[in-house]
């Protein structure tokens, strides 16, 4: 379990770069750093396989070779479309909060496929948890644009909705595959996704040509403001997604699903850190108290699971007596 919560923090350490970048590579767009990033990490995933014994895809079982390339696809490429489509749609403000509930979504989920820990149990973990989310994201809300038309944020909360949606049953198939793998699949696997990304983010390269959507045609790549959009592209593609993904997938093979889910909130501490960093600023007091809960619930959760795992060990114990 310590492995498991040191890798899962560790993705969210890695994750949390993501918030970074769209400010680093200013004055690029969103979509220019999204489709580069995917180029890097499908590509770098596709040399992995092509040259690193541990990263070919016949490690992976013929049966989840397929699943891990739609994986790929939906948990990365199709999870951002709707995030940004949620922001584009509703503002600033409401997709955060919503799509900052994964972390209870998926311990409610998962302790319901697993049944690892008593409801009453996670009631206290979960209450943080969302009152830290709330407490960070209430600055973002007290700014919203009162001022968007009601269809834009029913479909933009919609947009919003869809990203969890994606995400959980992204978070689940994953583990419930990963678990089985032996050795080296975990890389393979990593691999396999980051190859399913690049065949979804392949349609998205002509939008590049698109001025408006992309700031490509008018500043061109053979620059300083280019080879920066290229080094945060290479980092956020081969650190932030296959790094990550691989820390998730040992955090997801040695932690219950609703514990490893909860652990998603690290990569939230950890942007606001980076945030403000890249800021040059202190934290607010409403987001040191937020990001200060996120990570009691997570504690709290940590406990709760440990007492569950040393409780089901004794019991075992006291079952082989009897035997």
């Amino acid at each position: 379990m310590i492995i498991g919560l040191l890798a899962g923090l560790a993705a969210g350490a890695v994750w949390g770069l993501v918030f970074v970048g769209p400010a680093a590579v200013m004055p690029y767009t969103s979509l220019d750093l999204t489709v580069a990033r995917y180029l890097a990490f499908g590509i770098g995933s596709l040399v992995l396989m092509l040259t690193v014994p541990r990263c070919r895809a016949g490690i992976v079982p013929r049966r989840d070779a397929g699943a891990g390339l739609v994986l790929g696809l939906t948990g990365y490429v199709v999870y951002y479309l709707l995030a940004a489509g949620a922001v584009q749609l509703a503002g600033p403000a409401i997709p955060p909060l919503v799509i900052g509930s994964l972390p209870v979504v998926l311990a409610l989920v998962g302790n319901w496929r697993e049944r690892t820990v008593r409801w009453r149990t996670l009631a206290m973990p979960l209450g943080l948890i969302l009152a830290g989310l709330a407490l960070v994201n209430i600055a973002t809300l007290a700014g919203a644009d009162s001022a968007a038309s009601r269809a834009n944020v029913v479909l933009g909360c919609l947009c919003a909705l869809g990203a969890v949606a994606v995400w959980t049953i992204y978070a689940l198939v994953n583990a419930r595959t990963s678990r089985a793998l032996a050795g080296d699949g975990v890389y393979a696997w990593t691999s396999l996704q980051g190859v399913g990304s690049l065949v979804g983010v392949l349609p998205l390269v002509p939008l590049l040509t698109v001025d408006g959507w992309s700031s490509v045609p008018q500043l061109g790549l053979f620059n300083a403001d280019g080879l920066r959009l290229v080094l945060w592209a290479v980092l956020l593609g081969m650190v932030s997604s296959w790094v990550g993904a691989v820390l998730w997938i040992i955090a997801a093979r040695r932690l219950p699903v609703a514990f490893a889910g909860q652990l998603i909130v690290s990569e939230t501490v950890f942007a606001l850190v980076y945030g403000f960093l890249f800021e040059g600023r202190w934290p607010t007091p409403g987001e040191v108290g937020g990001a200060g809960l996120l990570m009691l619930g997570v504690f709290a959760a940590a406990s709760a699971f440990r007492r569950a795992e040393e409780g089901s060990k004794d019991a075992r114990l006291v079952a082989d007596c009897q035997l």
